[in-house]
């Protein structure tokens, strides 16, 4: 699953993109600005990337002028109550303050709101990290609690629509990219017939009709 919108492409995590991950995942940068502060093995990145290749998580490479340079994503998804937890890092450091990290939040939360239909998004925050706080809360994120070393944050679909309007606009100045993300900016070209059975054929009927409807799906119609 490939997402392109505003001049990005959010690539969804494979097998043969763990690996690099980890290593990025265990830089002390981004470490310490994670709950989880330990480092990884390979071992224990198998078998968590084991535990989230399924309908209820959504990982996202960030792509951007051809390279990788981060991880969106979208876990524990709830299609019943339609909530899913957020979360986001980048590793290459020259687009730490640039519009890129805005646009992959953006791209991510239209695809969870407007094609997903979630009603709300929750996020944790290291308390030290203050970046990403004032970045939640600059598009819609409100706190709700503070726990131990974390905040907890939550972004319903009302509040991320009044915050985004103003920089939506720059977005699309910045891209030239005036449409709202459609499922024609969703392809599944690089799945094979496996990934398209384990990754979606199990979603609930209005997500599916997603897949379904995408002119690039591989295997449509196959058992």
């Amino acid at each position: 699953m490939i997402i392109k919108k505003y001049g990005i492409s959010l690539v969804r995590l494979k097998k043969e993109h763990i690996e690099m991950v980890r290593q990025k995942r265990n830089l002390g940068f981004i470490q310490d600005k994670m709950i989880y502060q330990k480092n990884i093995s390979k071992c224990r990145q198998r078998r968590w990337f084991k535990s989230i290749n399924n309908i209820h998580n959504y990982y996202f490479l960030i792509q951007y002028e051809g390279k990788f340079i981060g991880l969106v994503n979208g876990k524990d998804a709830d299609y019943d109550n339609r909530t899913m937890e957020g979360g986001m890092f980048l590793w290459d450091k020259e687009y730490w303050n640039t519009h890129i990290p805005v646009i992959a939040s953006i791209v991510m939360n239209d695809c969870s709101f407007f094609i997903s239909n979630f009603k709300l998004i929750t996020a944790k925050i290291v308390t030290s990290n203050n970046h990403a706080l004032k970045f939640n809360l600059n598009i819609g994120y409100e706190v709700k609690e503070e726990k131990n070393g974390f905040v907890v944050m939550h972004l319903t679909k009302e509040n991320y629509l009044k915050k985004i309007e103003k920089i939506r606009k720059g977005i699309i100045i910045l891209s030239k990219d005036t449409e709202l993300l459609s499922i024609k900016d969703i392809s599944f070209e690089d799945d094979d017939k496996k990934s398209m059975k384990l990754l979606y054929t199990k979603l609930p009927g209005d997500v599916l009709n997603i897949v379904v409807n995408s002119k690039e799906l591989i295997g449509k119609g196959d058992n």
